[in-house]
């Protein structure tokens, strides 16, 4: 139970990462783009070059969510590769309650959606002048068609990515159904094959230009965990490290510290003839050293597994849900109602203090009626399919 705790706690910091990048990247631009004309603090584009921006980098955060479902769908399995019938039970079982699990909760998300525009609940469109933000205005474009919407909610977060029209943050499902299957299908084939460090090689050398590179390290990272043979040392330079490929910025890297990073990758590419991008790389490969040094460092586990972040990690992923749409209506609007009184920072200030309240209690109230709701119903549809 602690173990899976601190997991939590870490995917629970994760989205909360991604709830503060959409925030900047609607309200201080210039922190990600690094554009000096949309600037609204003095400070913004030195915090979005420096290590601070682990702390709402939504990509890097996207990255440990990836790895994170890598190592935690194929922990427990590799512990029973040596037993056959076994692992075919904990491998029919997830295989069978995956898309229930993601889709139910990823679907309601869309409903909310389209119900606020139909109601004109949106204000981004009223603020992205005010806030200097170039982020894509969905919502001047966005369908009203119900067959539409109902495709947009069941079927194209998971099989059409590129048409997440109405909840944004919706692009991340296909990865995670194909990502699961990814990691079922290695465990099945090669979990009990001894050389199976070539299989490792083959696909990450396969996959390293996509997301999916990330499951297979979560994956490896569950296979090493049986070993255990990394030091405390080795598990804190390795934890440095993480820290600062997953820190890499939005902006441009060159002329930063972290031009090596590109300068690197740009080297890879030239000779492998791949076209790895610089900042998934660093993303992906700093997520699962973060990860690879919690494992091995009890006072991160400790930590990451207080009750808070235990029970940020619980509505983790009802939060990732709704958090763009509740910013672009709720956060949106009462923007709007503040700054003609204050200063634009006061303005936002406020606004996010008093749009994270009712966000919470949003989020726990969808993990409880349909996150939670969505693991009841898959294991229903499991018992009914078998």
């Amino acid at each position: 139970m602690r173990k899976l705790l601190y997991l939590d706690g870490i995917r629970g910091l994760a989205a909360l990462a991604v709830v503060f990048s959409h925030y900047i990247q609607i309200f201080y631009p210039s922190a990600l783009s690094g554009d000096p004309a949309t600037v609204h603090f003095r400070l913004d584009t030195w915090y979005g070059q420096s290590p601070i921006n682990l702390f709402f980098n939504g990509q890097f955060a996207v990255c440990l969510f990836f790895v994170l479902s890598g190592y935690v769908l194929s922990v427990k399995m590799l512990n029973h590769t040596s037993e056959p019938e076994m692992l075919l039970s904990l491998l029919r079982s997830s295989a069978l309650r995956r898309y229930v699990r993601l889709a139910l909760p990823a679907a309601i998300s869309v409903f909310i959606v389209y119900i606020l525009f139909l109601l004109d609940g949106f204000y981004f469109t009223d603020i992205k002048g005010l806030t200097f933000s170039t982020m894509r205005d969905i919502y001047e474009t966005m369908s009203g068609n119900f067959y539409t919407m109902l495709k947009a909610a069941i079927f194209d977060p998971f099989f059409r990515p590129q048409a997440h029209n109405y909840n944004p943050v919706l692009w991340t499902m296909s990865y995670e159904l194909l990502g699961s299957f990814l990691t079922f299908g290695f465990i099945a084939l090669f979990g009990g094959v001894k050389r199976r460090w070539i299989v490792y090689v083959v696909l990450f050398i396969a996959l390293c230009q996509t997301y999916f590179a990330a499951f297979l390290l979560g994956l490896l990272l569950a296979d090493l965990w049986r070993n255990r043979w990394a030091s405390r040392w080795l598990a804190a330079g390795v934890l440095l490290l993480g820290i600062y490929l997953g820190s890499a910025p939005y902006t441009p890297l060159s002329g930063t510290m972290y031009a090596p990073i590109e300068t690197t990758v740009l080297h890879i590419n030239s000779w492998l003839q791949l076209q790895l991008d610089p900042k998934v790389t660093a993303h992906t490969l700093g997520a699962t050293m973060i990860l690879f040094a919690v494992l091995r460092l009890s006072v991160f586990q400790w930590f990451f597994g207080l009750k808070p972040f235990a029970y940020l990690g619980k509505i983790s992923f009802s939060i990732y849900l709704i958090h763009f749409t509740f910013l672009n209506s709720f956060s949106a609007y009462l923007f709007i109602q503040i700054l003609p009184y204050t200063r634009y920072n006061i303005a936002f200030g406020s606004t996010f203090v008093f749009s994270m309240i009712p966000l919470f209690w949003l989020s726990h109230l969808y993990m409880h009626y349909v996150d939670e709701g969505a693991i009841k119903l898959s294991k229903i549809i499991e018992q009914k399919i078998k």
